[in-house]
């Protein structure tokens, strides 16, 4: 009997043993919402106001979108969260760098545990800047902020810049400086 309750804990302790290097290395829970578009405002946007995003670049926001949740999810450090049943929210919150947070409070919803917002500034016509900030929602604390820029008003310049932030800097490991 005792050699049997030996047995049941070396495999109680081995199961532990294993699992516990799985669970260290899970993936955490990631919200991506949607890529916004600060656009270069003129003399006269004050007349007929701010037109937005050219119907290519709207294009080029969704491929952009489409590339980080590739290349993030790929990596298997980050498991994404489906943000599609807050969808009416995100757009009634919309531009997110302008809501003052709200997004934390929206991925908690979606019980992310991180949450990844973009945002694209069009500088001119041939220059922009795409930062990315991701936030821990529990702490509602900065994690990660990074940017690019894009020289390019293209699809090819756009997804280089993607690329070049995700590999370089979002999931480059942190170095102790």
């Amino acid at each position: 009997m005792k050699r049997g309750r030996v047995a049941a804990w070396l495999t109680v302790l081995m199961v532990a043993t294993l699992a516990g290097p799985v669970a260290a290395g899970a993936a955490e829970r990631l919200a991506i919402f949607p890529i916004d578009m600060s656009m270069p405002r003129t003399e006269e946007d004050f007349f007929r106001g701010v037109t937005g995003p050219s119907p290519e670049e709207q294009s080029r926001l969704s491929l952009a979108q489409a590339e980080f949740k590739k290349l993030l999810s790929a990596s298997g450090r980050y498991e994404l969260v489906d943000l599609t049943p807050l969808s009416a929210e995100i757009t009634a919150a919309q531009p997110i760098y302008e809501c003052n947070g709200c997004e934390v409070d929206i991925a908690g919803k979606a019980k992310a545990d991180l949450v990844m917002t973009s945002l694209i500034d069009k500088i001119s016509e041939t220059h922009l800047s795409l930062t990315v900030a991701i936030v821990d929602v529990a702490q509602s604390k900065l994690v990660k902020n990074s940017s690019v820029l894009i020289q390019g008003n293209t699809d090819e310049s756009w997804m280089h810049g993607v690329r070049w932030l995700v590999k370089n800097r979002l999931l480059a490991e942190d170095k102790a400086k």
